[in-house]
């Protein structure tokens, strides 16, 4: 049985002052700082996000949801990019191009439509796997200038995984940064919680 939203609640806020993430040497998420999270509009089902502050036309952001699956489920999803297009705002189409570095990485190519008044685009970009713990996503060629992010799994108590994308983006195209940003807050949150559903509904009770 899954642990009440209560209980997992006083988990997650117990000496939440100063929060630190319990790592494993090696662990690949070991320096990264959980400390913008509010923890506990996450155990009441929130995604929670900040926007960063970047250079001229870039912008970016950290997207949090808690996840009560198993962390396999919630790895696969996110390297199938394939489905991305039945939750992924604005992605009509995905799929894997290349397998490199004896299968820690592969290329993907995406098709995107990110508003009425912008065509139609293909990019591609390249995930890199630390199983499994953290996916990095990095821009390869096509119309966007930069793209730079990632996928955090950290372990919670109650057998919850936070569940963290960060990112940082500069289109390359003409449209206002704050149109970008605008996206980007509204749609980010919508994946996560799509990513939560489908693990959460994949994973035992």
């Amino acid at each position: 049985m899954r642990p009440s939203r209560a209980w997992l609640a006083a988990l997650l806020l117990a000496g939440c002052a100063g929060f630190a993430v319990d790592v494993a040497a090696g662990d690949a998420n070991a320096n990264y700082d959980t400390s913008w999270i509010d923890f506990e509009a996450l155990t009441e089902g929130d995604v929670v996000y900040e926007l960063g502050k970047a250079g001229p036309g870039t912008v970016t952001i950290e997207v949090a949801v808690l996840v009560r699956a198993d962390r396999r489920k919630i790895w696969d999803l996110l390297k199938a990019c394939e489905i991305a297009p039945d939750y992924v705002p604005n992605v009509v189409a995905c799929r894997r191009i290349d397998e490199i570095n004896d299968g820690n990485s592969e290329l993907f190519i995406q098709t995107v439509k990110p508003a009425f008044f912008i065509p139609r685009f293909e990019h591609v970009f390249r995930l890199d796997y630390f199983p499994y713990d953290r996916i990095d996503v990095h821009r390869v060629s096509g119309p966007i200038a930069e793209m730079d992010g990632s996928w955090r799994l950290i372990a919670q108590p109650g057998d919850a995984i936070l569940l963290i994308h960060s990112l940082e983006l500069q289109p390359g195209i003409p449209i206002p940064r704050l149109f970008v940003r605008a996206t980007l807050k509204k749609d980010l949150p919508i994946v996560l919680a799509a990513i939560r559903d489908r693990a959460e509904a994949a994973s035992p009770n």
